[in-house]
């Protein structure tokens, strides 16, 4: 159990190191989709569906390995809430790889729609802004924090904008592809500093060299 956060954070960013490199190669395999207007989703249709559908179920794993890797830190409301919220994006992420988009079969449409990354990380970044342990990284939780969110605003916005104007379905000259793509990199933009950052103190922890301690005006005691 002592090993379960240093191998979170270790599986989050493998995994979201594998997302990357399977999104980036499906831009070449599958260069008739325009990504300027094209979703990443629709890299689940076709020949290499399969390969979409490892990179939304590394992206959950990535996710689930965060909450793994800050679990010991993040055992208050707000912590708990964001662990929440992250597992139910994993579960989303996982039920959009299984179920590619469909007319019929809305299951799809479901899993993105449980993806609460970027509320997810408002509250864990605030969490652990305010951990002792976390004190060297604050510029860092407060950096990444809003990205997905802002991410998220970039896209809703993007479709709210465009969308209208072409009858309220996609097409070519609704540009939401590059939206939708800055959306789900914001995301990676949360996941792998904070994963890459917990995953320096646990291993800290592991070999002894830091140690979380509680003070009082006298003394310090090992937590």
């Amino acid at each position: 159990m002592a090993r379960s956060p240093l191998v979170g954070a270790q599986v989050s960013l493998i995994m979201s190191a594998l997302f990357s490199v399977i999104l980036i190669l499906l831009h070449f395999l599958r260069a008739d989709l325009d990504p300027s207007w094209r979703f990443i989703s629709e890299y689940e249709l076709g020949d290499f569906g399969w390969l979409m559908r490892v990179a939304f179920f590394a992206l959950g794993l990535s996710c689930a390995g965060l909450c793994f890797a800050v679990f010991p830190y993040s055992r208050t409301i707000r912590g708990w809430l964001g662990m929440l919220l992250l597992m139910v994006s994993c579960s989303g992420m996982l039920l959009a790889g299984i179920y590619a988009p469909d007319k019929d079969n809305k299951l799809h449409e479901l899993g993105a729609m449980l993806d609460n990354v970027p509320f997810a990380a408002l509250f864990l970044n605030w969490n652990l802004y305010r951990q002792p342990a976390w004190s060297a990284a604050k510029r860092l939780l407060a950096l990444t924090a809003g990205l997905p969110l802002l991410g998220l605003v970039v896209f809703i916005g993007s479709l709210a904008w465009m969308l209208p104007a072409n009858g309220g379905q996609p097409g070519p000259t609704v540009l939401a592809g590059w939206p939708n793509r800055f959306f789900i990199l914001a995301h990676l933009g949360w996941l792998v500093p904070v994963a890459w950052h917990a995953m320096i103190l646990n291993q800290s922890l592991m070999t002894g060299s830091t140690s979380l301690t509680s003070c009082s005006s006298d003394s310090c005691q090992p937590r």
